[in-house]
């Protein structure tokens, strides 16, 4: 019971990373925002 435990803990923290890894990747090559008010000050 306690290596399944263990075999979960390390899952979710591989799944946690991923994610956190694959949302900064999208952040990153994501086109930059359009500027809405450029004449704006």
């Amino acid at each position: 019971m306690k290596v399944l435990k263990a075999l979960l803990a390390v899952l979710t923290t591989l799944a946690v990373a991923l994610t956190a890894i694959l949302l900064f990747w999208q952040d990153k090559s994501a086109p930059r925002y359009i500027k809405i008010y450029e004449n704006e000050q």
